[in-house]
């Protein structure tokens, strides 16, 4: 398991055919580079076991012509460096260090004797090699890839420069104790020296610019066998360059989509210049490939971090304000211009620099009308469509003690409901903080108090109490400030309640009558908001109600009133509606009287008969015609018990009886036959009670 991991790591990491080499059995795998004068070969240890051998017994280059079968040693035995020299080596090559560790650490022996944890752990898989092993020897060969000198020191780095131009060779390196050995496990690379070998130019070099850094992409699959890493490389113009860092790039990926793609972030030193870049590939054999194309660019700046301040606000006797503010210099050459703003309740501003801008390089401005609330900022303005900055508020309150106008316009309408509507003309004072309301019953100026603080409005609604005998109210308004100064109060503006109260009614004495005719006596109302009366007759319970005088209050009031419309022998009551101002009225009643003399009658000899038996249960009535009288109809009046005297019923000209079935026993009745004539106003003739109480006839 751990060593799919390793074959993972140096697939990504490096570009050498040590996988190949991994995924064989070979001991050994070689690279070669032909110069044309000479031929450069590197090989690789595949495992660990390799390097610590070699330390013993070296390595042997050896050669043969293309077609010959035996193998001719062009070497002495190569041996890696002493472990002491290594060490003195590591103080100014760290490649060396992992060199020196997997062929001269002896510890690491006793360590591989040592059982693994209960469970194996994470760095190791029983019937493995440690996952530590692994990544080390991954390490000793890219020391090797990077470094010429660490290549040297691990004696896996010869040059031929004994060749013949033209001649094809064979190339294999061995251990020094299987020179003699016809088939070791190692690669063998051919060498045509006619063809020289040559790196390829670093195609699809792209780079993106942000804002503090750069980030690179370079497409690797065409590369493969030719560089083991990278040196980006970034200038101040198109001809100089330097390695934006020390050791070179290794493609390493997470993502299958990043196999063949390497990339690379570079931080930018400075906004504000333009930088140029190109990537070179760096062979195993120390030098590196030609350069890519050149790409240039600069960072993208954020305007927002621009920091604008504003240092100080004074104020002059002149009702003036010195504004000063500051900002990094550096970006003044990225600022177009300033604006001042201005604001005295920040809901609306002001741009004091009137829609132009200041220049980048002015740091003061004056305002030449201060307000009593001052808020005060200054915006920086870019190049690029919204690029703005603005500081923080400033905020200034000039001390007042001045109040605000008085508010007029006041007006007050109450509907029928007792809800009156205030309203007034707004105050322009800019440092208006709202309006107190107040109300009075009388007017009086001690007598206000108030109803509302601090209202922000101009209209404001008040319920009133109905159940009062007070028709006024009073109401006055006063403005305030921010800083509480207030103003005297408005001239009261006068509402009336809504009456809903009815006056009281009048108070009658007994009818009389004389010569004159029917006296009507009363006392008048005391209501104050009386407005006038209306006296009404009835003649009979069965009679019409008519009005018979109307009395104005503007006028002197009367307390009597006689009437010689009525007639001899009728049945007359009267009825006085009082009504006030609102139209409320009150109903008062006389009693009862019979006028004096006999009136005639239309109708003579009315009975009542109560009829209770286990098949009736009735009331007839019966009566006689007068003659000479045109009747044209009879109507019935019924009264039961305490109740009002209704028609039940109508009956023509020539039935003289009425039978009424709808009675009930325990109850009393009292009956009115009235007849209709057109000659002349017949009275009604009443029966005497009769009360339905089981009597069989």
């Amino acid at each position: 398991m751990k060593k799919i991991f390793l074959l993972t790591i140096i697939a990504c990491l490096s570009i050498l055919d040590v996988v190949a080499g991994i995924q064989s059995e070979n001991d050994l795998e070689l690279l070669y580079f032909n110069h044309g004068d000479s031929v450069s070969l590197r090989w690789a240890p595949i495992r660990e076991e390799v390097f610590r051998k070699s330390a013993s017994v070296g390595y042997v280059v050896q050669r043969r012509l293309e077609g010959e079968t035996a193998w001719q040693s062009i070497s002495q035995p190569l041996f890696p460096m002493s472990n002491e020299k290594m060490e003195v080596n590591e103080s100014f090559n760290d490649y060396y260090e992992a060199i020196r560790e997997i062929i001269y650490h002896k510890g690491r022996d006793a360590n591989k004797n040592t059982p693994a944890p209960s469970g194996g752990g994470i760095y190791s898989v029983e019937g493995e090699t440690p996952l530590e092993d692994d990544l080390l020897l991954a390490m000793a060969l890219f020391s090797c890839d990077f470094s010429v000198d660490a290549a040297r020191a691990a004696a896996v780095l010869y040059v031929d420069k004994n060749i013949v131009k033209g001649a094809k060779y064979q190339y294999r390196v061995v251990l020094g104790d299987e020179v003699n050995k016809s088939h070791p496990k190692v690669g063998v690379c051919s060498v045509n020296t006619s063809v020289l070998s040559v790196l390829p130019k670093m195609e699809g070099f792209d780079a993106e610019f942000r804002e503090w850094d750069v980030f690179f992409s370079w497409p690797i699959a065409k590369h493969a066998g030719y560089y083991s890493g990278y040196m980006v490389e970034r200038g101040l113009d198109s001809l100089h360059f330097k390695p934006v860092k020390e050791r070179p790039i290794v493609h390493s990926f997470a993502e299958d989509k990043f196999q063949d793609l390497c990339t690379f972030i570079d931080s930018v030193p400075d906004q504000d210049h333009v930088y140029y870049y190109r990537v070179k590939g760096l062979s195993p054999f120390g030098f590196y490939g030609p350069a890519s194309k050149v790409v240039k660019g600069q960072a993208k700046f954020n305007f927002n971090q621009i920091q604008v301040k504003i240092d100080t606000v004074v104020y002059t006797k002149k009702n003036e304000a010195n504004i000063s503010w500051t900002v990094d210099k550096k970006y003044e050459k990225r600022i177009k211009g300033f604006r001042v703003l201005k604001s005295e309740n920040l809901k609306s501003y002001t741009d004091l620099t009137g829609g132009s801008l200041l220049p980048a390089k002015q740091r003061k401005f004056k305002d030449p009308k201060i307000a009593r609330t001052n808020y005060y900022a200054v915006e920086a303005i870019g190049f690029n469509k919204d690029e703005r900055v603005t500081s923080g508020f400033h905020y200034e309150h000039i001390g007042d003690t001045i109040p605000p106008a008085i508010p007029v316009g006041l007006k007050a309408d109450v509907d029928s409901s007792g809800v009156v509507r205030i309203s007034w003309k707004p105050n322009t004072d800019s440092d208006l903080l709202g309006y107190r309301v107040y109300s009075s019953n009388s007017g009086r100026d001690d007598d206000f108090f108030h109803i509302t603080d601090y209202y922000k409005d101009t209209v404001l609604y008040d319920t009133l109490n109905l159940n009062t005998l007070t028709n006024c109210i009073y109401y006055k308004v006063s403005a305030v400030d921010k800083n509480y100064n207030t103003s005297p109060r408005s001239k009261a503006i006068k509402a009336l309640r809504p009456d809903t109260v009815a006056p009281i009614g009048v108070v009658f004495e007994f009818l009389t009558q004389d010569e004159n005719g029917v006296s009507v006596v009363w006392e008048n109302s005391p209501s104050e908001d009386f407005a006038y009366m209306e006296l009404y007759r009835q003649i009979d319970d069965t009679g019409k109600v008519a009005l018979v005088k109307r009395f104005d209050a503007k006028k002197r009031m009367p307390t009597k009133y006689v009437d010689d419309s009525v007639g001899p022998g009728v049945m007359v009551q009267y009825f006085m509606y009082v009504y006030d101002q609102a139209g409320n009225k009150t109903f008062s009643r006389t009693n009862r009287m019979q006028s004096a003399g006999s009136r005639p009658g239309c109708v003579q000899d009315v009975r009542a008969v109560v009829y209770n038996t286990e098949r009736l249960k009735e009331i007839r009535l019966s009566w006689k015609r007068r003659d000479g009288v045109n009747i044209s109809r009879y109507v019935i009046y019924r009264k039961e018990d305490d109740g009002r005297m209704l028609p039940v019923e109508s009956v023509s000209a020539n039935e003289l009886f009425y039978i009424d079935k709808e009675v009930a026993l325990g109850s009393s009745y009292v009956y009115i036959v009235r007849a209709i004539s057109t000659e002349f106003v017949c009275p009604a003739v009443y029966t005497d009670p009769i009360e339905f109480a089981g009597t069989v006839k």
